[in-house]
């Protein structure tokens, strides 16, 4: 008598990585909340890309919470890198180029230094 094919031991789990999601997570919201300070914002939001990357384990697709991770980190470096491209181009359109800025911000310091030394 033949009762079936039972087969419990091919249960299936979920690979993905909780705590890699969480990194993901919190390095995306430092990126962002950091967008001004662009060094820190850039590091923040590539390791939140890779830690949502990573976050799948041997699954084929991410979770939510790791796709929004990856949504936001992207959108924190896109938003600094904006954000240091407005800066130098308003340096050029207020100075003309960057050697009037240079030479401007060291006619300030040479001021500020003859203020302080008598």
């Amino acid at each position: 008598m033949e009762l079936g094919n039972h087969s419990s031991s091919q249960v299936s789990y979920d690979k993905r990585s909780v705590p890699m999601t969480t990194a993901a997570v919190v390095f995306s919201v430092i990126a962002v909340s950091t967008v001004c300070c662009f060094y820190l914002s850039f590091l923040c939001g590539i390791l939140g890309i890779i830690f949502a990357l990573l976050s799948k384990g041997g699954e084929t697709t991410m979770s939510l919470n790791a796709r929004s991770a990856m949504s936001v980190s992207i959108t924190a470096i896109v938003l600094s890198i904006l954000l240091l491209a407005g800066s130098f181009l308003t340096l050029i359109i207020q100075y003309g180029s960057m050697e009037q800025f240079w030479n401007a911000y060291m006619e300030i310091v040479e001021q500020f230094d003859y203020n302080w030394n008598p």
